[in-house]
């Protein structure tokens, strides 16, 4: 058995639960899988024949592949998803004016009343208006 090559999958695992725990921009997984890669190719080399080993290897190579591919894919999808809590999430949607806006009043949305500033113009009660931008707890609106 070859030691060195056991110690570089051990060594791998701990890079992997490196970057669980902390932040490195995959670079933890990346010399992870590289000692894995190694430690396989050194532990391997020893005890199967070479078709076998190079079939194992090939294989090894293309599941780890598909793995970054799909978790790339799956990062690069969350990345165009819209902000779903907080404040941002209001912006882009319609609230409705509930005290004359002069500019100044406020709005109803999800069950909440907000202070409220129109950009331009003047808003009626029952109107409804687009929010456009968040300052502290005041609501920029505009006519939609």
């Amino acid at each position: 058995m070859n030691y060195l090559g056991v110690l570089l999958i051990l060594v791998a695992l701990g890079l992997f639960a490196t970057e669980i725990f902390t932040s490195a921009y995959a670079l933890f997984a990346l010399a992870g899988l590289v000692a894995l890669i190694l430690g396989l190719l050194l532990t391997l080399q020893t005890s199967v024949s070479a078709v076998a080993f190079y079939m194992l290897t090939i294989l090894m190579l293309l599941f780890i592949a598909l793995g970054v591919f799909f978790i790339v894919r799956r990062v690069s999808e969350s990345r165009k998803l819209h902000v779903a809590t907080g404040k941002e999430e209001l912006i882009g949607r319609l609230a409705q004016v509930r005290s004359a806006l002069y500019p100044t009043g406020k709005v109803f949305i999800d069950g909440e009343l907000w202070n409220a500033r129109i950009a331009s113009g003047e808003a009626e009660t029952g109107e409804q208006v687009l929010i456009t931008g968040v300052d502290g707890l005041v609501l920029t609106v505009r006519k939609q």
